[in-house]
């Protein structure tokens, strides 16, 4: 398979991974079943911990063995997340055992796509292109999400929420069979094979490359403690919308538009490679618009709201294709599979951490809070640049 029939089969994977109809109801049905609002947030609480048990090891599985076979998997073992819940009925050991699958879905997936998809460009000598790609990739992403948002939302409303659940369930059995065409390119080699880290080398590679390389340290903390909190802040997009007095019925509505913005700029951010100012100014203005948005007293600041997070995308595909160029070993999805810890760790951390300053201050000034913390971080990336340390090509 060329190089642009693979990358076109590797972005309709990614669409599909996410093309999921129960994403636009699945909190609201844990309530409707008779959940309480803890039971749901430990279950939250528990995909994200098993999310972060998983990453590493996964990552190594993938070092080991045939990448594609993990990508096969990947939807076959989230695929179970729909069928646990589908037969739940309120039952709240199926919805974790439903969280679990997703977490083992999404863990051999994480890192192993990356990978794949670099190594096969580094054997093409098209390394230099990935930027481009990677921002292809996260555009799939975001469009599969923002479709299968769309598009639950309308028939969960007219079929029933148990329908959008089970009709979560084909797109990821096309996901599997289109994974069957993405060959992992170190097969080509059989010399190659030969010589694949063990399991457990993996893991010492990837320590050894945190280790030595400054700057693969410096973009994982960019990114995990940097550019993570606009992340995190999206969960809670529907509170400020509320507050606001943002209308229900345009809640899905500009869900998708933003995850379609956010798939465009994904797309176009390559063409903002080799401006490494931009590591430090557009989360800096990112912050200065969340902290405008918390003084809103229109539906109108969602759009200022949503302009912060579109701003800090680009600054989000090129940092990660810097992660990349930086790893130097074998075990390059078990290195990245480090950085998603790094991210869901934090992730965690720092969701506690708004939702008790929301308790404390409101919801509306938290998010200005919030915005400034880009300050110190934005003034870190800036004097990191003077020193020749730099979060993008």
């Amino acid at each position: 398979m060329n190089l642009r029939r693979f990358l076109g089969c590797y972005y309709a994977y990614l669409f599909l991974f996410d093309f999921i109809l129960c994403y636009a109801i699945y909190t609201a049905l844990f309530e409707l079943r008779g959940l309480s609002f803890t039971q749901i947030g430990a279950l939250l609480a528990f995909w994200s911990l098993s999310a972060i048990v998983l990453e590493l090891p996964s990552g190594a599985l993938s070092d080991r063995f045939d990448r594609r076979w993990l990508l096969v998997a990947a939807p076959l073992a989230k695929l179970f997340t729909f069928v646990c819940w589908g037969m739940a009925d309120g039952n709240v050991w199926l919805y974790g055992l439903g969280f679990l699958c997703w977490s083992v879905g999404q863990a051999l997936i994480s890192g192993t796509g990356e990978a794949l998809v670099y190594e096969r460009l580094e054997a093409e000598g098209r390394t230099v292109d990935y930027d481009k790609v990677n921002g292809r990739a996260t555009a799939a992403e975001s469009l599969g999400i923002a479709a299968g948002t769309l598009l639950g939302g309308f028939v969960a409303a007219a079929n029933g929420m148990e329908v959008t659940v089970w009709l979560s369930i084909p797109p990821l059995l096309l996901c599997a069979l289109l994974a069957l065409t993405l060959r992992d390119s170190r097969q080509e080699a059989e010399a190659e094979a030969e010589v694949r880290p063990s399991y457990l080398e993996n893991f010492h590679i990837a320590f050894r490359e945190f280790r030595t390389l400054p700057e693969l340290r410096f973009v994982t903390l960019y990114i995990a403690v940097g550019l993570i909190l606009f992340e995190v802040l999206e969960e809670f997009d529907q509170l400020y919308y509320l507050a606001v007095g943002l209308p229900i019925w345009l809640f899905g509505v500009v869900g998708a538009a933003i995850l379609g913005a956010f798939a465009l700029a994904s797309t176009l951010a390559h063409r903002l490679a080799r401006h490494p100012a931009l590591a430090w100014a557009l989360p800096l203005v990112g912050g200065l618009l969340l902290f405008v948005a918390s003084f809103g007293t229109h539906p109108a600041y969602v759009l200022v709201l949503e302009l912060a997070y579109l701003l800090v995308v680009p600054a989000t595909v090129l940092s990660e294709a810097r992660f990349q160029r930086l790893i130097e070993g074998r075990s390059r999805a078990t290195t990245t599979s480090a950085l998603s810890v790094a991210q869901n760790v934090t992730g965690i951390l720092i969701t506690f951490g708004f939702g008790l300053l929301a308790e404390y201050v409101g919801i509306l000034p938290a998010y200005g809070w919030a915005g400034l913390l880009m300050l110190p971080v934005a003034f870190w990336v800036w004097q990191a640049q003077r020193s020749g340390v730099r979060a993008l090509d």
